[in-house]
């Protein structure tokens, strides 16, 4: 479907083209260093992605930035950006995607008002597109500004203040996503393809039980700590029942979306601490884990380590593979304490093939520019690598701890996130806990929230909603 004629060849330069050509639409690209050969394609859309225009060219036309024939990272460098607005003819394509939508017409218009706002490119310059937009894709992919310096935050974390992003001023949208439904409508290749649309609602059980599961020694001081939490934990000890229970808080959640959903479970034996969890060794634990893991998909919670990750994960990894008899290649890091590129190389290493981990903690939004899947590039190697990155754009503690949202306005950001995910193509990916499901511990009313967030159907605005 696509041929590409390029200039110089590099690593960089194939990863982007895979990943913004082929893999997500799943179609055919050819790739040319020969320009006759070019030439002579039949593929019906031609790109030459070149420093400049060759005379006899009748392609469509990208200006090659040095960034995507480098080898090495540079410290210092920060793309330049510039706003640019969707194409007459990619709006209207993508209105009749929410013409189709069951909404009142009041809503369609405010969805269809997101195709005239301005967005972010990197790179411009004087490709018939007006940026390069494959040098764009990198950046974004790549992580490129993760390798670089940056302020870590209290947890060892990229920050989304370190976020070039962050400073640009634009709604919290998949910025790589846009661009590149743009580049494909200027192309007129965007009505050839299908672009796809998921909800994919994940949860993370850092501490599978509120009172259950404890040594009688942590009993004892979390019943003095907390002395105002007796009468509820007497009455889970009496009923057998715990309020994070995941049978009765994830499972129930998840019922009826088990097969696009995954849970992950923090499996450190620490019981104290940020990697506190119930003792591994309680039967209901090792229960309620091989419980889920038949009714949905389970992957590995690796804990916050900062002398042994290497050690400490593999363990982790190993004692869930015996607990539930199955082999575990996914993965979200505890804390989504992310560092590039040490945690991937470990993750790999220990066996692991994908990684949900993409996301800010405390910003809605698009680390890496998109909602779609990816290989992740390994710059510290200048090679692409088969580990798969899964984004998430929300989570629970975002919205209510770091955000300060309500319940009302938690649904609406989540309303706007998955309505840029349905215009632009890709995957809802959003986080929950098991505690936040609960409703406890300051959480009361917010299971309305998750539920909008997981509805597959494009929902109107919460003031709306009786």
């Amino acid at each position: 479907m696509f041929a590409v004629f390029i200039d110089q060849d590099s690593p960089r330069t194939h990863y982007v083209l895979q990943e913004i050509l082929s893999r997500r639409w799943k179609t055919t690209l050819a790739v040319f260093t020969n320009w006759n050969e070019f030439k002579a394609s039949d593929e019906p859309f031609k790109i030459e992605y070149t420093t400049e225009k060759r005379d006899d060219s009748h392609s469509f036309f990208i200006q090659r930035e040095n960034i995507i024939i480098e080898e090495e990272i540079n410290e210092y460098f920060t793309p330049k950006t510039k706003s640019y607005h969707l194409a007459e003819n990619t709006k209207k394509h993508l209105s009749s995607r929410i013409e189709n939508l069951e909404l009142s017409d009041s809503e369609k218009s405010r969805m269809l008002s997101v195709l005239d706002e301005p967005y972010p490119c990197l790179f411009p310059n004087d490709s018939d597109l007006g940026f390069d937009i494959l040098s764009m894709a990198f950046y974004f992919l790549s992580r490129y500004e993760e390798f670089q310096s940056f302020e870590e935050d209290k947890w060892g974390r990229f920050h989304y203040k370190n976020s070039f992003v962050s400073d640009l001023h634009y709604n919290p949208s998949p910025f790589l996503d846009v661009a590149i439904i743009h580049f494909l409508g200027l192309l007129g290749a965007l009505e050839k393809i299908q672009v796809p649309f998921d909800v994919q609602p994940t949860a993370d059980i850092d501490i599978a039980y509120r009172f259950k599961g404890r040594s009688l020694r942590r009993t004892l001081l979390s019943t003095f700590r907390f002395p105002l939490h007796l009468p509820h934990r007497i009455w889970s000890y009496l009923s057998r029942k715990d309020p994070f229970d995941p049978n009765n808080t994830v499972s129930e959640y998840l019922n009826g979306q088990e097969n696009q959903s995954r849970v992950f479970w923090l499996c450190s034996a620490e019981t104290e601490g940020a990697n506190r969890q119930v003792q591994r060794n309680y039967p209901p634990f090792k229960s309620v884990i091989r419980s889920i893991d038949k009714q949905t998909n389970i992957g590995l919670h690796p804990s916050l380590s900062s002398s042994s990750p290497m050690f400490d994960w593999e363990e982790q990894k190993d004692w869930l593979e015996k607990t539930t008899a199955s082999s575990i290649t996914h993965s979200r890091q505890h804390f989504l304490h992310l560092l590039f590129p040490d945690t991937y190389h470990i993750l790999q290493k220990i066996g692991i093939s994908d990684d949900w981990s993409m996301g800010f903690a405390e910003h809605v939004g698009f680390r890496a520019g998109t909602a779609y899947p990816f290989h992740w590039f390994d710059l510290s190697k200048n090679k692409e690598t088969n580990l798969s990155i899964h984004p998430f754009c929300l989570m629970d503690v975002t919205a209510k701890n770091y955000m300060k949202l309500n319940p009302d306005e938690a649904i609406d950001i989540g309303r706007a996130l998955k309505e840029l995910v349905f215009i632009f193509g890709g995957t809802f990916t959003f986080i929950v806990h098991n505690e936040s499901l609960s409703e406890t511990e300051g959480w009361g009313g917010w299971r309305r929230v998750f539920n909008s967030w997981k509805n597959p159907t494009i929902a109107v605005a919460s003031s709306l909603i009786d």
